[in-house]
């Protein structure tokens, strides 16, 4: 995942867009999120994810002490328990998938079944904000992910973002 900051805008972590792009043979997964500071006592956390391929993806808000290790049964909502913690609310989900036969990228004279599918998720956080991490896992046949995304506090202050 790659934390880029420099915006405009006043947030209130240090860094803002973030995103991954893994490419296999079989897979092409892209994963893009953004944290807002809306100035008004809001915090918005965006996620869209693309893919082609069979897979599942995870993104979850979690504290910093969670271990980054592969858990299959999270969803991509907020856990009641973490919901408290944070003081967020999914505003916004939608998940469209569909299904194509397509040549195959390692033999085009095959044909292969491609699942794609386009997820987003939006969670509003109000005040008072807890430290957030992004938690972000991803499993198929013949790729793992499983990354967890903190902002660094550390740069944070006057004029930060």
């Amino acid at each position: 995942m790659k934390a880029q900051g420099g915006s405009t805008f006043s947030r209130t972590f240090s860094w803002g867009d973030f995103y991954s792009n893994i490419k296999t043979v079989k897979l092409n997964l892209l994963i893009m999120g953004q944290i807002v500071d809306h100035g008004n006592g809001s915090l918005g956390v965006y996620f869209r994810h693309n893919s082609t391929g069979v897979g599942n993806v995870s993104i979850s808000l979690v504290p910093p002490t969670k271990e980054a290790e592969f858990d299959l049964k999270r969803q991509s909502v907020v856990h009641p328990k973490d919901s408290k913690t944070f003081n967020c609310r999914v505003d916004y989900e939608k998940t469209e998938r569909s299904r194509k036969v397509t040549p195959c990228n390692y033999d085009p004279s095959k044909s292969c079944a491609r699942e794609q599918s386009q997820s987003h998720v939006t969670w509003m956080c109000s005040k008072p904000f807890q430290v957030i991490c992004i938690y972000v896992s991803f499993y198929s046949t013949d790729y793992r992910l499983v990354q967890k995304v903190c902002p660094d506090y550390s740069s944070q202050g006057p004029g930060a973002g």
